[in-house]
């Protein structure tokens, strides 16, 4: 069974690698309205949650780590994800990330956490 979670690939015009680097495009498929820095150590697990209201885009700006997704069918899905790289995790998706070494990320939400009282849902393995 597939996950919900998707790595996205970045958009790559014909101008966007030249001598002075790279521009790697991502366009999601709704508007973002909130984007929030987070700093991950490597013993600091973060998730074993959901979002109800909203969809999240996480993109990896240093650092390695894994995202594990349970799948409805029993087991889980692992997603390595590194520097430059983006998910696209929907409302309703469980979620935990696992830091491999120091982590910067930003993520992009699709409405602002604080305006719900139950930004996070729990969720039991």
């Amino acid at each position: 069974m597939t996950g919900k979670i998707k790595l996205l690939e970045p958009d790559i015009g014909d101008k966007a690698v030249d001598d002075r680097g790279a521009i790697f495009s991502y366009v999601p498929k709704d508007a973002i309205v909130e984007f929030v820095y987070v700093y991950s150590k490597p013993t600091g697990v973060r998730g074993k949650h959901f979002h109800k209201h909203f969809d999240e885009y996480i993109m990896m700006v240093n650092g390695e780590g894994i995202y594990y997704e349970p799948l409805e069918g029993g087991g889980e899905r692992k997603i390595i994800v590194g520097s430059g790289q983006t998910i696209y995790i929907p409302k309703y998706t469980p979620h935990t990330f696992y830091p491999l070494v120091e982590c910067k990320a930003v993520s992009l939400l699709t409405a602002k956490w604080n305006d719900f009282e139950d930004p996070i849902t729990p969720y039991k393995k």
